[in-house]
């Protein structure tokens, strides 16, 4: 669900996608969402995609890469489809998860398919 309904949370200044984060994350974001302002802000590319074309292909399959009580990284795999001249390749992002006690799962850091951790990423300063 929060691949089909907040894929543009890297991009999308709103109170809805930080209920889905940690407030770690979520501060992140916010950062980064002022630094920004909708244009270019530390990453020059759809986080999703790696790239700054083509798209997500399907199947898209999703998977619990490890789970504990409070941390989870669930992977995302899919075909990425540059255009019809390129074969389809696989991607992969990874979304870490935590759980604080009695609480529902919350995005704690994504790692793109190029393995760019947003945490790391949105804490760096501003160029």
């Amino acid at each position: 669900t929060f691949y089909s309904e907040r894929y543009s949370f890297y991009a999308d200044p709103s109170d809805r996608i930080l209920q889905f984060t940690t407030p770690e994350f979520g501060a992140l974001l916010k950062r980064e969402w002022e630094y920004s302002k909708g244009e270019v802000g530390h990453l020059d590319y759809d986080p999703w995609l790696g790239g700054q074309d083509g798209e997500i292909g399907k199947p898209v399959r999703f998977s619990v890469e490890t789970e504990s009580p409070d941390t989870a990284i669930v992977s995302m795999s899919y075909p990425f489809v540059l255009d019809s001249k390129h074969a389809p390749e696989r991607h992969t992002v990874h979304l870490v998860l935590r759980k604080r006690e009695h609480e529902c799962w919350q995005l704690q850091d994504f790692i793109t398919p190029r393995g760019d951790s947003l945490s790391y990423v949105y804490s760096l300063p501003q160029p």
